[in-house]
């Protein structure tokens, strides 16, 4: 593979920007913004555009792209210490079942700082079945970085560092890619309105191709319990390319 400029365009992040900042939330952000422990969970609908890298019999490789309906189920456990989220999705696009499912797993120092900091893992989960293929793609990843907070604004900023251990297997080969993660992580909360923008570039060590991963999510309150919520992702991996946007209730406990 040769080295190649993101795939995303500049409008793209520009409408991905917009929409994270303008609309965006998810309720993992939430940690400093609330009090106490809370649980959400969202059922999510939605489209996905998809571009699938598929490799012939002879080594040949094409891209087949593709969009579809697309379903997903967000749940969120958090405390002003610790916050545990998990995103299941499903859609049938380019004529291959795909499933996937993201896990993170975040720790919080002093929820009244300022500037405090914040370690984290994660583990993704994503498989495509093409007809003749089977593809597998597991990303687990440590991060970690400061985090800054306004109160008074009900903004925080985090950047971080981290690895990610990328292994796809299909049934032509496996290709494994360990992984620097650089990426910053923005939240703001405005009585109940949530927002939040995550971003991270994967530098790859053993491929000759970096990826890079923008989720923007928002959260708005109807009342105490329940609300609207709306989702737009980004990912690039060694064999897919994908656009999402999800929306659906939310409930909160």
């Amino acid at each position: 593979m040769q080295n190649r400029a993101p795939r995303c365009s500049a409008s793209s992040m520009l409408i991905l920007l917009a929409l994270g900042l303008a609309l965006a939330a998810r309720a993992d952000e939430m940690q400093g913004a609330r009090d106490g422990t809370f649980f959400a969970a969202s059922p999510l609908f939605g489209w996905d555009r998809n571009e699938l890298k598929v490799r012939g019999p002879m080594g040949a490789e094409s891209t087949e792209t593709d969009t579809s309906p697309m379903y997903g189920f967000f749940a969120v456990w958090g405390s002003p210490h610790v916050v545990l989220n998990n995103f299941y999705f499903a859609t049938d696009v380019n004529e291959a079942d795909v499933m996937g499912n993201l896990f993170f797993a975040n720790v919080y120092g002093d929820p009244e700082a300022g500037v405090t900091w914040n370690v984290g893992g994660g583990y993704l989960y994503h498989e495509i079945e093409p007809a003749m293929e089977d593809i597998k793609v597991t990303v687990p990843m440590v991060k970690a970085g400061p985090v800054f907070r306004c109160r008074h604004r009900g903004v925080m900023v985090n950047p971080y560092v981290g690895y990610a251990w990328e292994r796809v297997d299909t049934r032509h080969g496996d290709q494994d890619n360990d992984s620097y993660l650089y990426g910053l992580s923005l939240g703001w909360h405005w009585r109940m309105v949530t927002a939040a923008l995550k971003y991270y570039f994967q530098d790859s060590q053993e491929i000759d191709e970096d990826f890079d991963t923008f989720r923007a999510h928002v959260n708005v309150g109807l009342t105490k319990n329940w609300g609207f919520t709306a989702r737009v992702d980004y990912m690039e991996h060694q064999t897919t390319e994908d656009r999402s946007i999800l929306l659906g209730p939310s409930c909160v406990f």
